[in-house]
């Protein structure tokens, strides 16, 4: 196999099989959400443990091997500078969008009880507060899990009248599920990462070497795929059109790498050994803030809620700590360096 068919092959291989592994949560995940809520978020969270491997372990230390010497001092400063923009931008939706939002969320709250009320097949729906339920526990003087939580509404949770009972510090509260921020931030960071690692294949220059990069990329692409996909079926508002689009723009991320590579061979020094870091940098601050702010919070809080499950929490922290640690092997072990 020469170089050049090394090279169509790898856009090839990493473009299908991205897309097959991210769209095949789609296929259990609607059902998932009715039927095995508890495995649905403990998938979810070891997304979130792969995200946060990829972002500290995977793209920082990329990013201190690949920026020029002059430059190593500022290299925390750009990765964290990709968490604020995202916060800075999460923000700003809040901002001119946020009474929507929390309309909206009450809207499908309402929504979501009635359907409960003309439907005793299924206990628990994914994504949903089990509230009138719960109300009815704490109305019977029931002892509820976290019942400052179904007592505040917005912002009141800060200043409940009453502390929660057992041992849970605050009202776990989910982030707001209607701000598009948090799956389009995970999108672009994901994207731009993969775009960046493709560069890297095409501008190579050996089939053997080419062959060993697929196999590296590979190696991680298809697990942050299969989580993409995860995260995207988590929100029962996206249709499998949205979803389909989402993860074919990542599957294109690695080809479409490639193929610059392979087109463009000239890239100034400068900016290869400059923008290109930036870029990775940036992109792993924003993995960063969507792993911390937005998906293991949103699962937590789902699940504080449930006074039944209680063991939730422990069986979603090992799913993280699992996610951490094959993203943790598979960047220490099977990533290429040569």
């Amino acid at each position: 196999m020469n170089l050049l068919q090394s090279k169509i092959f790898s856009v090839v291989v990493l473009g299908l099989a991205s897309l097959f592994v991210g769209i095949l949560p789609n296929c259990f995940g609607r059902q998932g959400r009715k039927q095995w809520p508890l495995l649905l978020s403990s998938l979810l969270c070891f997304g979130g443990g792969v995200l946060l491997s990829t972002a500290l372990l995977h793209i920082l230390p990329e990013l201190r091997e690949s920026i020029p010497e002059e430059y190593k001092q500022y290299v925390e400063i750009v990765f964290c500078l990709g968490f604020f923009i995202l916060y800075m931008v999460d923000e700003i939706v809040h901002f001119f969008y946020g009474d929507t939002h929390e309309a909206n969320i009450f809207h499908n709250h309402g929504h979501n009880n009635n359907e409960r009320r003309r439907s005793s097949s299924a206990k628990y729906a994914y994504g949903t507060m089990e509230s009138r339920h719960l109300l009815h526990r704490e109305s019977s003087s029931q002892a509820s899990y976290n019942p400052s939580f179904y007592r505040a509404r917005s912002d009141s949770v800060l200043f409940c009248d009453q502390p929660p009972s057992q041992l849970c510090h605050v009202g776990h509260q989910e982030p707001c599920s209607a701000a598009p921020t948090a799956n389009i931030g995970l999108l672009a960071a994901l994207s731009v990462h993969a775009l960046l690692e493709g560069l890297v294949v095409g501008l190579e220059g050996r089939s053997d070497k080419v062959l060993l990069l697929l196999g590296a990329i590979s190696s991680h692409k298809l697990v942050v795929s299969f989580c993409l996909g995860m995260e995207l079926t988590s929100n029962p508002l996206y249709k499998f059109r949205r979803h389909f689009v989402y993860i074919l723009i990542f599957s294109l991320g690695s080809s479409g790498g490639i193929l610059v590579g392979m087109f463009v061979t000239n890239i100034p020094t400068e900016i290869k050994n400059l923008l290109i870091p930036i870029l990775q940098g940036l992109a792993g601050g924003t993995l960063l803030y969507v792993t911390v702010s937005e998906v293991l919070p949103r699962e937590r809080a789902r699940w504080h809620q449930q006074h039944e499950k209680r063991g939730a929490g422990l069986i979603q922290f090992f799913s993280v700590a699992l996610g951490f640690g094959l993203m943790t092997v598979l960047t220490k072990y099977l990533d290429y360096d040569g």
